[in-house]
């Protein structure tokens, strides 16, 4: 995750000096008479605090990630990081980049870094706990992310990345317990509902899949996705004209959509197959 924080680069009280490092042959003795002033402007500057600056870099940084240009978004984070060594902030999106390249162990010092500036820092442990699920270490992924539940129990995101390990860890249990916890927190979120519909639907349990299903199209009424999900699972359950009356709505919602008239009229064919034929009584 991406942590846009200027504001709170203004409030870091550490205060460190970070020196650039000299070349070997700058390590000159001392003259007895006036320093020759070439040697002098060829000596690096000492590199000193400066928060406005580091600033400017991350704000440059962020803003190439949205165009994700990620590359040259970590060149801005490490100016801002030689501005202001101490701020978590630019580590964590130093983190996101590496992790976005697949530079994963890299993305995970950048982490550790970021932990011994701001160790209470939720989306620190968030962006780790990510890391480690693209790195397929689910178990290891569990640590970090316990501990930004323990930080922010209601943080939906959160929930919704120990859904992740504890489905790739085959504990579904888990998992619906972590996406209900998450819909609480964030009832409004689309991807968590939909995931909750899923893993319901593949834990065989249609009824609570199919709730999630029509609260998600009360959101979204063109949420695709939904309506044929939804529809699958009544056609499945043996409730075949329900199914079209569902599909029927989609299509009203999203009358070009090819694939759900394609549906509707495989539907309605079916429908018309079940149907008993009725012999016409003799004159």
């Amino acid at each position: 995750m991406l942590l846009d924080l200027p504001a709170q680069m203004r409030t870091f009280r550490h205060i460190l000096l970070l020196l650039l490092a000299l070349p070997a042959w700058a390590t000159i003795p001392v003259p007895s008479s006036k320093p020759d002033p070439s040697l002098l402007r060829n000596t690096p500057p000492v590199q000193k605090r400066d928060p406005a600056r580091a600033g400017l870099f991350l704000n440059r940084g962020i803003k190439l990630v949205g165009d994700q240009k990620y590359e040259a978004a970590l060149d801005q984070f490490r100016r801002a990081a030689a501005c202001e060594p101490a701020n978590a902030a630019i580590y964590i999106n130093l983190a996101y980049c590496l992790d976005k390249l697949g530079r994963f162990e890299q993305a995970l010092t950048e982490l550790q870094t970021a932990e011994t500036y701001d160790p209470k820092n939720v989306m620190l442990f968030i962006n780790w706990g990510n890391t480690l699920i693209n790195l397929r270490k689910f178990e290891d992924a569990l640590l970090p992310l316990k501990k930004a539940c323990d930080l922010e129990a209601t943080n939906a995101l959160v929930r919704l990345n120990l859904a992740a390990v504890y489905a790739n860890l085959q504990r579904p249990a888990d998992a619906v317990k972590e996406l209900e916890i998450a819909a609480s927190a964030d009832p409004k979120n689309l991807q968590i509902l939909l995931n909750l519909a899923q893993l319901h639907s593949a834990l065989n349990h249609p009824a609570a899949a199919m709730e999630q299903y029509k609260r998600i199209l009360e959101l979204d009424p063109k949420n695709v996705a939904a309506y044929l999900n939804y529809a699958a699972l009544l056609e499945r359950a043996g409730k075949l004209d329900a199914a079209i009356e569902v599909i029927k709505a989609a299509c009203a919602a999203l009358p070009d959509n090819a694939t759900l008239r394609d549906l509707l009229a495989k539907f309605v064919d079916a429908q018309r197959r079940r149907l008993p034929t009725v012999t016409a009584p003799p004159p």
